[in-house]
């Protein structure tokens, strides 16, 4: 599961997390206090943070995972559906 770490007064915080609302993808928000470390992740980690699955994303890394994620959510609900689809890459039908 994705997990969020962040400070509550943290604009970009807000915009992170609401970028993995839209997504719709599971995740868990930890908020934590000034001062106050991640737990179960390096003291010296910087926040907001995101570990997936053992990898942890911070600072400007973020912007490429979650546009890394959004890809990979895309084409995996394309892949999901009982329906035929478009491929907007070649244009051919399933």
């Amino acid at each position: 599961m994705i997990e969020l770490y962040r400070l509550g007064d943290c604009p970009t915080c807000d915009d992170i997390e609401a970028a993995l609302v839209e997504l719709v993808v599971a995740h868990q928000v930890i908020v934590l206090e000034p001062g106050q470390g991640p737990a179960g992740l390096p003291a010296d980690t910087p926040l907001p943070a995101i570990r997936d699955n053992g990898r942890l994303i911070y600072e400007a890394a973020i912007t490429g995972y979650l546009r890394e994620l959004a890809k990979f959510v895309e084409e995996w609900r394309m892949f999901q559906a009982d329906a035929c689809y478009l491929d907007p890459a070649t244009g051919e039908t399933c």
